[in-house]
């Protein structure tokens, strides 16, 4: 019982570290990170790459990995401002996604199997204050976004509230990590 908190802490720290090492390595020594190559495939195939890009943004809804790198990613591939776009639409495809074929796709049964506490405290905190929780839980960035959006739907709260809250939430988070990468880059 107790091993579980233990592993996320040795997770959280091994991120951060790895984190850490990379940015240091980054402003110390640029000519490692040279993706000059990616760029110019990017120039040359946009359109695919944006495609393939929001594919990717949008089915990772339906797997639960963070979203978080691919926000990264897109850093790397297009300018800030395009890469936030195409990050919202991703989020607001992703959202779509999980929200309308949660329960066609039977992940219902699997979340509930695999959350059942988280699940029953979501729920009665949603009751109370929907687009709050919604925005602040899409803030934070330890949590799976798509959990609330799953609850969301399951609860009956309508799309669009639960589209603003995620917006709100993400959006600004993805801002942050966006342009704050770009202006330290």
């Amino acid at each position: 019982m107790h091993e579980r908190p233990r592993i996320r802490k040795k997770t959280l720290y091994t991120w951060i570290s790895i984190t850490f090492v990379i940015l240091v390595l980054y402003l110390f020594n640029r000519e490692l990170f040279d993706i000059s190559f990616l760029q110019k495939f990017v120039e040359d195939h946009r359109l695919m790459v944006i495609s393939v890009y929001l594919v990717i943004l949008t089915l990772i809804g339906l797997t639960f990995i963070p979203s978080t790198p691919f926000a990264i990613a897109g850093v790397l591939l297009f300018p800030p401002t395009e890469a936030y776009i195409i990050n919202l639409i991703g989020i607001v495809t992703s959202s779509a996604i999980v929200y309308y074929f949660t329960q066609y796709l039977r992940l219902n049964i699997w979340i509930e199997g695999k959350y059942p506490d988280k699940i029953i405290k979501i729920r009665n905190a949603l009751d109370k204050k929907e687009l709050p929780i919604i925005a602040g839980w899409s803030f934070f960035p330890v949590v799976p976004t798509d959990l609330i959006i799953y609850v969301s739907s399951t609860l009956g709260i309508p799309y669009w509230k639960c589209l603003v809250g995620i917006l709100i939430g993400e959006g600004t988070l993805n801002a942050f990590y966006i342009f704050s990468i770009d202006f330290i880059f």
